[in-house]
């Protein structure tokens, strides 16, 4: 049933867990991102906190690299962080300017996919710490400034944002990608900090608003072949699994820079 699968093989897993049935009104159209019909891995059912992990062969997508090429930490970032960002990213077009909001473990993919994968003109990038907006400036960004100095930014040098992707989701982001996209632009929401946010009617600008959720799993090889071809390259640090605790805790206090991979 799946040819493509050999014993030994460096792989990794579709987490999604979508059903890839021909009856399935997602899977059929190649949407097996938004699949209703099994929960997410680490999402309802396990996840991958462990040394070893049972997955259905129909999650499995082979690496189709060596470990130099792709090391598994990079690799296992590779399923969610990129993956997530290449598919908020995939209808940019070439020649926009894109905001991004948020600058984590999946906005410093977003830059890269921006600048290298889709030629986006510019790209700025809207967070809070400085510390961000140096690792954002490295791996291609054009402009960083916190929140209360994006409008001057944004001004000063006379910038149109074609495209805003929100990777934080909670009111004041939201708010702050309805009030500097151009009219007839999109706000693509990736971040769900916050279960709901507020939708202002006026003024009405025609904008494109789009919910993300992961990505699919051709998408998956897609992003695996530029990581090899070193389009992206994900900005992670290693722990022991034994430290996943306070990892955590980093984590909710604001203490990391790109995504965190734990070693059992």
């Amino acid at each position: 049933m799946f040819p493509e699968l050999r014993l030994n093989q460096y792989v990794v897993i579709h987490s999604r867990n979508a059903c890839y049935l021909p009856d399935c009104p997602q899977c059929s159209i190649g949407a097996d991102n938004n699949c209703g019909r099994h929960l997410p891995c680490g999402l309802g059912i396990d996840g991958s906190y462990a040394p070893y992990v049972a997955a259905p062969a129909r999650t499995i997508v082979p690496v189709n690299a060596t470990t130099e090429e792709i090391p598994p930490p990079v690799a296992a970032v590779s399923t969610d962080a990129v993956l997530t960002s290449y598919h908020a990213l995939k209808d940019l077009k070439a020649g926009e300017t894109v905001l991004i909001i948020g600058i984590g473990g999946l906005g410093m993919n977003a830059v890269q996919i921006a600048k290298n994968l889709k030629k986006a003109k510019t790209v700025i990038v809207s967070a809070t710490r400085d510390v961000t907006f140096q690792a954002a400036l490295k791996v291609g960004a054009d402009y960083a400034a916190k929140p209360e100095d994006l409008a001057s930014l944004i001004s000063s040098n006379n910038l149109i944002i074609d495209t805003v992707c929100d990777f934080v989701g909670i009111t004041a982001t939201f708010q702050s990608a309805l009030e500097h996209v151009r009219p007839q632009g999109t706000i693509l929401l990736v971040g769900l900090g916050a279960p709901s946010v507020s939708l202002p009617l006026y003024p009405p600008k025609e904008l494109i608003i789009k919910t993300i959720f992961w990505g699919t799993k051709k998408e998956l090889a897609e992003v695996l072949a530029e990581v090899k071809a070193l389009k992206i390259t994900p900005v992670i640090e290693t722990r022991p699994l034994s430290k996943a605790v306070e990892t955590f805790e980093d984590l909710r206090n604001g203490k990391l820079t790109g995504r965190v991979v734990l070693i059992p």
